[in-house]
């Protein structure tokens, strides 16, 4: 007896007629009356009672109905849960972010992409950059944001450009430049800016004064910071101006005030993400929402 007969002896229970339970399954009539009759064969009972071109179940039979329904509900709910395990749609997906900020920048979007698999638990994990690596490694995440730069050179590593972001320069309402309308370089030049500590996210200090060339842009004094955070805290007080995404202002402190200066309307930073197991197509569905943001 194997699953496709239940299927067979289901139909016809519920049909109570071959020929209808042919034409639903796809088969002849043949085909059903010898599933059932090696069913019975092999049970030791019968299950329906025949007459000229009707059938009628046994009382067995009601009674094996019953059982034989869950058996093959049981099935194919398993069937369907390996699948969607097989291609990664159900169980947890562990996202790292950099940083607390971008991974609420993030929450609109694995919002979105939750209620498209509602049976896949969607986590992320702040990790500071210089140790995302290791845990890409360690298969402790699935999957990782950043800089594509930190990941184009990765042996066996896949990654992707989600969002293309401009960057706003970040200072409390009480800092001077906060009362100018368009800060030229100049004046921006003669502030005090503030990096996460190389060692904490090599990436992004290396990544930043890129970017202070590209604009001619040259601080008069570096600060570094543990964390972003940690560097915002520090902007909020009034101790120095940070650049920052367009992006992600919104989840930043209230207390602080974003300037759109023209010598950085040009001035875009690339995110990305990066992930190992290539076969896993929802992966690409992430990306896709993530894109879509």
């Amino acid at each position: 007896m194997d699953i496709k007969g239940m299927r067979y002896f289901i139909s016809a229970a519920e049909n109570l007629s071959f020929t209808k339970t042919a034409l639903e399954q796809n088969v002849t009539q043949t085909a059903i009356s010898l599933c059932i009759s090696k069913m019975e064969e092999e049970l030791g009972f019968k299950l329906f009672t025949r007459k000229n071109r009707s059938v009628q179940l046994t009382e067995a039979g009601r009674d094996f109905y019953k059982h034989v329904v869950h058996i093959v509900k049981n099935y194919e709910e398993a069937v369907e849960h390996s699948r969607n395990t097989a291609t990664g749609k159900v169980g947890e997906i562990r996202i790292a972010v950099p940083d607390h900020v971008m991974g609420m920048s993030l929450i609109p979007s694995l919002r979105a992409f939750q209620k498209t698999y509602p049976q896949l638990s969607v986590k992320s994990l702040t990790i500071p950059p210089h140790e995302i690596m290791t845990a890409l490694d360690n298969h402790e995440i699935d999957a990782a944001v950043g800089f594509p730069q930190e990941f184009e050179f990765i042996p066996n590593l896949q990654h992707r450009v989600i969002r293309n972001d401009r960057l706003v320069a970040a200072m409390s309402a009480e800092h001077p430049l906060a009362f100018l309308d368009n800060p030229d370089l100049q004046q921006l030049s003669a502030q005090t800016f503030t990096v996460v500590h190389p060692q904490k996210a090599p990436m992004v200090d290396r990544y930043m004064y890129r970017i202070w060339d590209q604009a001619g842009l040259k601080p008069q004094k570096v600060l570094h910071a543990d964390s972003l955070e940690d560097a915002l805290l520090d902007v909020a007080l009034g101790n120095s101006i940070i650049l920052i995404t367009e992006q992600i202002q919104n989840f930043c402190s209230p207390a602080l005030v974003y300037k759109k200066p023209k010598v950085l309307e040009n001035l875009h930073i690339e995110i990305a993400l990066a992930w190992r197991d290539q076969e896993n197509p929802i992966m690409m569905s992430l990306i896709w929402e993530l894109l879509d943001a």
